[in-house]
């Protein structure tokens, strides 16, 4: 462990479930409109990385080479774009609890990424809210267009795009972050 620290999956089962329940827990008796929309501080960047890649493990089975890929596209906007865009959290009592971004990697090529809720706060409309606040963004920048990209196995975050207005362009079937899976690009003319 050393530098990196300690990472959930190093943890017994029982700690990580205990994990698990601790960040679900933290809703509470919480009501949706108590959790604030801001932008991300220095340093969250890393949970919303970490969160990814335990989620993502633990829902859809991804490997550990899914965290090269969120870390690469991270340090992409932060140094080579120099944070281009926005990154905003879901803030429930100083705890993050959600998040989303626009990344400007052009004028006319805006990507919408590491959109992210914790399970025990899905359902509440959160996901609409940052969906809202990425996307008004977008308009304010007077921005054409915006995409993403997603996996098939995402329905939840898939229904949502569809809400949204954006539509299928691109699918690619390949063996990528330990299993097979079909990529999709989304797109959205504003």
């Amino acid at each position: 462990m050393g530098d990196r620290g300690i990472r959930i999956q190093d943890l017994s089962l029982e700690k990580q479930e205990a994990a698990r329940k601790s960040l679900e827990g933290i809703r509470g008796g919480v009501e949706p409109e108590e959790i604030v929309l801001r932008p991300y501080r220095a340093g969250e960047l890393g949970w919303i990385s970490w969160r990814h890649c335990v989620l993502y493990r633990e829902e859809y089975g991804f490997d550990d080479t899914f965290e090269y890929y969120l870390l690469a596209g991270m340090v992409q906007y932060l140094h080579d774009l120099k944070g281009k865009g926005e990154v905003w959290v879901a803030d429930c009592a100083g705890t993050v609890v959600g998040s989303i971004a626009i990344v400007e990697i052009t004028h006319e090529e805006i990507q919408l990424r590491w959109f992210l809720l914790e399970p025990g706060f899905r359902g509440l409309g959160l996901g609409k809210r940052l969906m809202d606040t990425a996307l008004d963004y977008c308009r304010g920048k007077g921005f054409e267009k915006v995409f993403l990209w997603t996996v098939s196995e995402l329905l939840a975050a898939r229904h949502l795009y569809e809400i949204y207005s954006f539509s299928p362009t691109e699918t690619k079937a390949h063996f990528l972050w330990g299993k097979n899976i079909i990529e999709e690009r989304w797109d959205l003319v504003l």
